[in-house]
């Protein structure tokens, strides 16, 4: 029995480990920026806004989730508007002024090859 317990007590540290980060909603970012500044996110959502420099494979986009929208820098991709996407990345608060927060990003991770 308690080989058991072990058991399965080390596949769930295991699958915890290995779980991928789970996705988040623009509002609770936009919401509460303390939390999330600086921290590593996933968002879906569709791109409403771009501005790219395809031949560089460079862009900025702003994603909508239905809850709100996050400006997203994508790592060596360029995506248009109306395309539904998927991100992870660090949440970057753009500036603070009177404890007011304006702007946020994300900056899209490496992916692990």
């Amino acid at each position: 029995m308690k080989k058991n317990g072990f058991f399965f007590l080390v596949l769930l540290i295991i699958s915890l480990s290995c779980a991928g980060t789970a996705r988040v909603k623009i509002s609770d970012i936009t919401g509460q920026p303390g939390k999330f500044n600086e921290q590593v996110v996933k968002v879906k959502g569709t791109v409403v806004q771009t501005f790219a420099v395809p031949f560089l494979k460079q862009s900025l986009v702003r994603v909508d989730d239905g809850t709100g929208t996050i400006w997203v820098k994508p790592r060596d991709k360029v995506y248009f508007k109306g395309e539904k996407i998927e991100v992870e990345g660090t949440v970057k608060v753009g500036f603070t002024i009177a404890n007011k927060n304006f702007g946020f990003i994300i900056i899209e991770k490496e992916k692990k090859k």
